[in-house]
């Protein structure tokens, strides 16, 4: 199969989206271990048996069992539910086989292999590549703002912030088809 730039730019984009997802894991572990009592070290090899769902489920435990700060727990756990939304649309984009034309031509589905329904289609234009990156890059700005606040001990930096409209899910070609 040739090199086809459509091909090279959603590569470009996966590539983007694996980069962009490592930095959010690592704020949502920075976020978890603001509220333990142990040493980076520590707490990393501790993270490091611990799948997306139980980091993302324990740092919300631990901002409801040690976070006295309401608007800081309302941050927080917002925080965690946009990652979890995240979390289901980089699972697609990572683990999903792009729908290409014999040259190369990106269609713009992502092929995503269901166990029980076997093949199931993702619509991803460039467009929706495009948000998902920018959705990715809000989440990371928005945490950060989070982590500066509980980092300083100044939580009234948190007075003003809005919390970011949930990221819209990736739907099925289908779905997109219907809707549409």
């Amino acid at each position: 199969m040739a090199h086809h730039p459509d091909k090279n730019r959603y590569a470009l984009a996966v590539g983007h989206v694996a980069i962009e997802w490592n930095y959010l894991e690592r704020d949502l572990q920075r976020l978890a271990h603001h509220y333990l009592t142990m040493d980076a070290e520590t707490a990393a090899h501790m993270f490091a048996f611990m799948g997306n769902v139980s980091r993302a489920d324990f740092t919300a435990w631990l901002v409801d069992r040690f976070e006295d700060d309401l608007a800081v727990k309302d941050h927080a756990h917002h925080f965690v539910r946009i990652f979890q939304r995240l979390r289901a649309n980089r699972n697609i984009v990572e683990h999903g086989v792009p729908a290409l034309t014999r040259d190369g031509a990106f269609l713009g589905e992502i092929i995503k292999l269901d166990r029980r329904a076997g093949d199931l289609p993702f619509a991803a234009s460039q467009t929706e590549l495009d948000q998902f990156l920018r959705d990715l890059h809000d989440a990371r700005a928005y945490v950060c703002a989070i982590l500066e606040a509980v980092g300083s001990d100044r939580k009234d930096r948190l007075d003003g912030l809005a919390q970011p409209d949930m990221p819209a899910r990736m739907r099925q070609t289908r779905q997109r088809v219907q809707k549409d």
